[in-house]
């Protein structure tokens, strides 16, 4: 008898609580393979990961969108990664992660609203993640939150 084995990607994000005192803009729960990670990301971390898609600026909510590749999409891997734009923003910050939360590509200093990805940084047919963070003279004034997208492979 042929048994096969797949495996299952669970992934929970929360944010804004706190945690003894701490500020933390949002946790990442990812369970792989029966291999769990959890990633914290507090009120001072400037890192991209799973932080809150909203912030204030001037007294609005500002959000960043995903525009392609869309969240949840499936296909060829993205050549290219745009978002919407975030009004006082002067800079970006755009990140992929794998499925295991582990950082594939980081672009800082993106003064557009797209970035092409670098030839040399393949992405194997799976599931990503990817996020953006809008800044002003180095602080984050939104960020997109993270957005899963899966390659696959051409028939």
């Amino acid at each position: 008898m042929n048994s096969s084995r797949a495996d299952i990607l669970i992934v929970i994000t929360l944010a804004g609580y706190t945690i003894d005192s701490m500020r933390v803009s949002s946790w990442r729960l990812a369970l792989c393979a029966g291999v769990a990670i959890i990633v914290l990301a507090g009120a001072g971390d400037a890192a991209l990961g799973a932080a809150p898609s909203i912030a204030a600026a001037n007294g609005q909510i500002q959000t960043i969108n995903h525009l392609s590749p869309r969240p949840d999409s499936r296909g060829p891997q993205p050549k290219r990664l745009e978002w919407t734009a975030v009004d006082g923003a002067d800079s970006y910050t755009v990140g992929i992660w794998n499925e295991v939360d582990v950082l594939i590509w980081r672009q800082n200093g993106i003064s557009t609203t797209s970035v092409t990805r670098p030839d040399d940084v393949s992405l194997e047919p799976g599931t990503y993640f990817w996020s953006v963070s809008a800044l002003r003279n180095g602080e984050e004034l939104a960020d997109s939150g993270l957005s899963a997208f899966v390659v696959r492979t051409s028939p």
